[in-house]
């Protein structure tokens, strides 16, 4: 009789084990689904964002009459509006170019006068890409500012994938938190 009590035993932790095995399975497929929808959530946001803040700048007046100005008139018209427009938008960073692509704002003050790194369309058309420029992987959205059916300069929107990577670690200890309570 001892031996069959063991052997229900044995079963029944098997049984048990085989079923912690499926709960911890099931748990660890969930979190990597939840981080990889929060990740393509927060792109898609990001994309949205850089979009939005680029065509404005490139549509606004001010913006379009200073890249038709000198270089130097550019910058000292526009690097103290882009660095008070990312303040107040969240972005990292906002950069303003001439038509060629030369810097006339950037939050790193160096880089004014260098060109532009990023994919500068051959047609006026609205770009969003990620690529890793002076401040690291981004996502940016690049808006051509037109006046009278040219183009007169560029904005170059963006956030770095490290703030977006940082914007998930309390979205995912939120969710986290609601789903143990």
């Amino acid at each position: 009789m001892g031996r069959r009590r063991r052997t229900v035993r044995s079963a029944a932790s098997r049984v048990f084990a085989v079923l912690i095995g499926v709960v911890l399975l099931a748990g660890v497929l969930t979190a990597v689904l939840l981080a990889l929808d929060a990740q393509r959530s927060a792109q898609a946001e990001a994309e949205r964002e850089t979009r939005s803040v680029s065509e404005t700048l490139a549509a606004t007046p001010g913006v379009r009459s200073a890249l038709q100005s000198s270089a130097r008139e550019a910058t000292a018209a526009l690097q103290p509006f882009s660095l008070q427009v990312t303040r107040n938008t969240g972005v990292d960073f906002i950069t303003i170019m001439t038509a060629s692509g030369i810097r006339v704002t950037h939050p790193d003050p160096a880089q004014i006068g260098k060109h532009y790194i990023g994919s500068i369309p051959a047609v006026p058309v609205t770009v969003t890409e990620q690529y890793t420029g002076t401040l690291g992987p981004s996502i940016r959205t690049i808006a051509p500012v037109t006046a009278d059916g040219r183009v007169v300069g560029w904005v170059a929107t963006g956030v770095t994938v490290q703030s977006i990577g940082g914007a998930l670690l309390p979205a995912c200890r939120s969710r986290s938190a609601s789903l143990s309570q």
